[in-house]
């Protein structure tokens, strides 16, 4: 029997309008009442997961920015993996802009969440009902030197394939890659992931990451899907998850049909 559940939010647990299911939610909280582990992984910073795990109504320990920062069930950070100054410093120098006008950057420092003057100007109503929280403006300039957890870039995919290949020749590989989803693209410290921000926490609970079950569907997900004891794939995952994984990476249902809890409910 598996001891515990590693989960990434968005495209996983949650649903394409960000939400959770009464479904989803009532399987949470049975596994957790029943001795299960349960952990939240996310590319998401610590406030927008502390908002998903306040709506599920239970207290857990965080992994965001894709395992660059742990925050323990006080809110306490317990582990950090910051993105090195001068990687950082490369990306930000980076003209994204002539890769098209509706490139935009976003920055996760600390408990904040930042992106360049205007930015917000381009937020749909949808995705600002998606969010409890929308990013802080600052001046472009103001990024720099700050201790980063990741920088991210959303726009049209074609484009940020592009721009994925200048900042790897600017930074000389020496970041982690991953896309979320088409349109997100996401540079974070080269030894910070899921899986290794779990083993974490796995370590401090005594268990270890053979005994855990995850799911995810981005590219931030891959390292904790093939180094738990078993990994599923969500049925709306990401093309180029799919063709880091074995043909017979078993997948279940989507976000949008509970496909994690259904498989939980068969697993538990």
């Amino acid at each position: 029997m598996y001891k515990a559940v590693i989960s990434d939010l968005d495209g996983t647990l949650l649903n394409d309008r960000s939400k959770i299911s009464d479904f989803t939610r009532e399987t949470v909280r049975e596994l957790i009442d029943r001795g299960i582990k349960f952990y939240i992984a996310t590319g998401r910073n610590y406030g927008l997961a502390k908002a998903v795990m306040d709506e599920l109504g239970i207290t857990i320990p965080l992994i965001s920015a894709n395992g660059a920062r742990i925050n323990d069930e006080d809110g306490e950070v317990i582990f950090e993996d910051l993105l090195g100054k001068e990687e950082a410093e490369k990306i930000l120098e980076v003209d994204y802009r002539k890769y098209g006008g509706n490139i935009f950057m976003n920055v996760f420092s600390g408990e904040d969440w930042l992106v360049p003057i205007g930015a917000t100007e381009h937020i749909s109503e949808e995705e600002r009902k998606a969010f409890p929280a929308l990013p802080e403006e600052v001046e472009e300039e103001e990024l720099m030197g700050l201790d980063i957890q990741k920088i991210f870039f959303i726009g049209e995919h074609e484009a940020l394939v592009e721009l994925e290949k200048e900042i790897i020749e600017k930074t000389g590989g020496k970041v982690t890659i991953a896309f979320a989803n088409e349109t997100c693209v996401e540079f974070f410290s080269e030894t910070a992931n899921k899986a290794n921000a779990a083993k974490f926490l796995l370590k401090r609970d005594g268990i270890d990451i053979k005994d855990a079950v995850s799911f995810g569907d981005g590219e931030n997900d891959y390292e904790m899907l093939t180094m738990a004891g078993k990994g599923f794939i969500m049925g709306n995952a990401l093309y180029r998850l799919k063709d880091m994984l074995p043909e017979d990476f078993e997948m279940v249902g989507t976000n949008n049909e509970d496909g994690e809890a259904k498989k939980l409910v068969e697993i538990f």
